[in-house]
């Protein structure tokens, strides 16, 4: 059975990634033994970055240099395994991280609509923000808001 078109581009971007992360690590371990360290398992990738460091006491700038990545990345990966353990070699969630148009005002402005008029809409809560800021939301994006509050249910759309 074939593949539907975002499964092709999904491979093709993994493919693409796959390449650049391949040319990028130029450590030993990982050029001698590709069967076992794998050039694109990111996580590997950087835990053998600060193993390199940490424990045979390799200097900073080589290890980052020979694993493909910035001094930078170097040190916000390191803090992130101490904080976090292996929970910190993770990548963080791709895509926006929020609503980029509902300012603090603005979702004090809804949440206050929506508890002082319970019978109102999601969609006319949008039209009041647009009244109000001038701004487009959908009511989609206000009802997670909203949800996200812990506020009771009023809403049937």
């Amino acid at each position: 059975m074939g593949m539907d078109k975002r499964e092709r581009i999904s491979n093709q971007k993994h493919e693409e990634e796959s390449k650049l992360t391949l040319g990028q690590v130029q450590d030993p371990l990982f050029q001698s033994h590709p069967d076992f360290f794998d050039a694109r398992d990111m996580v590997q990738v950087k835990y053998e970055m600060l193993r390199a460091h940490h424990v045979q006491g390799e200097s900073v700038t080589e290890v980052a240099r020979r694993f493909g990545f910035s001094r930078q990345t170097f040190y916000s990966t390191s803090a992130a395994f101490i904080q976090e353990r292996w929970q910190g070699l993770l990548p963080d969630k791709s895509g926006p991280k929020g609503p980029n148009k509902i300012t603090q005002e603005c979702a004090e402005f809804l949440q206050a609509q929506y508890l002082s008029q319970p019978g109102t809409s999601w969609h006319e809560l949008a039209q009041a923000a647009a009244h109000h800021f001038g701004i487009f939301v959908h009511p989609r994006t206000i009802q997670r808001l909203l949800d996200k509050k812990k506020l009771p249910p009023s809403h049937s759309e």
